[in-house]
């Protein structure tokens, strides 16, 4: 099972047991559908791939809008989004839409404060939101068509110290995070403890495997250079009578042809007194010039 399928599978069993908690999240998730007309009706159209939800929707929308006609059907999509979707349409009055908020955002603000705020996001989330997957990318948002209520819901989130981006893209508006910090955060803010405890599970795999890799990134051009760095030192002193040369570089010339890929600090430890990596590499540079200059005398000769 993805993340997404996950956490969508938590949310929509989420059933708060108040009854202003409850109707919070309905809203939520009313204000994240869409509103269609069919003659003089007005429609209210939910559509996820997922059933659980609209049966989640179905359950909700009989405690309160026991009276209004709905339906459930199972349609086939096309475009970028191709698949079988889930719809529930309920047929609403005018002045439903009114009092919900869908004209403006005034109504909404008794269910942006308190504890039903999370209900009220949550819901739109679930029908509103995505996630991706977190093993590939950590990204996360919520799509509307007003951008006041995009923004309202910014603010909500901020005062709870989940910051959000707020961006259009075509004709909506997206609220939106890249940091697995804020998702963490708003996934515990939703109450999805099992979503949140495998993001956090993902999140430290995550980061050991990066901290992993940069060490052996970092080892394995470590041992790149030495091994470089010795094959051309080796092959300058093997043409280098060693007796010509000062003590202090004959010392460091036979170590390295003994150690072929030591590293500067274990040939520092060799020598008698022990040396540091700089006096090492500044002995070998040494070493080199002298082996460039013996030879260019044996080419003048």
């Amino acid at each position: 099972m993805d993340f997404q399928t996950l956490l969508h599978d938590e949310l929509s069993s989420l059933f708060p047991t108040e009854r202003e908690r409850r109707e919070a999240e309905f809203l939520g998730l009313l204000r994240g559908s869409v509103i269609e007309r069919r003659g003089k009706e007005i429609l209210l159209c939910l559509s996820h791939r997922s059933l659980a939800l609209l049966k989640k929707c179905l359950v909700l929308k009989k405690e309160f809008l026991p009276l209004e006609h709905h339906e459930l059907i199972l349609s086939r999509e096309q475009g970028i989004n191709a698949g079988l979707f889930y719809r529930l349409i309920i047929h609403v009055p005018q002045d439903f839409l009114v009092a919900s908020g869908f004209y403006t955002t005034s109504p909404l603000e008794k269910y942006l404060r308190g504890m039903v705020a999370s209900d009220f996001i949550r819901g739109v989330f679930e029908l509103r939101g995505y996630v991706a997957n977190p093993l590939r990318s950590y990204h996360l948002e919520m799509r509307f068509a007003s951008e006041d209520l995009a923004r309202l819901l910014q603010k909500t989130l901020q005062k709870a110290m989940i910051p959000f981006r707020c961006r259009q893209v075509k004709s909506e508006w997206h609220l939106y995070t890249k940091s697995a910090a804020t998702i963490a955060s708003f996934l515990g803010y939703l109450g999805a403890q099992q979503s949140y405890l495998e993001l956090e599970r993902i999140r430290v795999e995550k980061e050991t495997v990066d901290q992993l890799t940069r060490w052996v990134n970092y080892t394995t051009s470590n041992l790149e250079r030495t091994v470089r760095s010795s094959l051309r030192q080796r092959e300058k002193i093997r043409n280098l009578p060693l007796e010509i040369l000062p003590p202090k570089l004959r010392e460091i010339a036979i170590l390295r042809l003994r150690y072929p890929y030591a590293s500067f600090r274990e040939l520092g430890m060799y020598c008698s007194p022990p040396l540091s990596k700089g006096e090492v590499y500044r002995r070998l540079k040494a070493l080199e010039k002298e082996a460039e200059r013996f030879w260019q005398r044996l080419q003048n000769a």
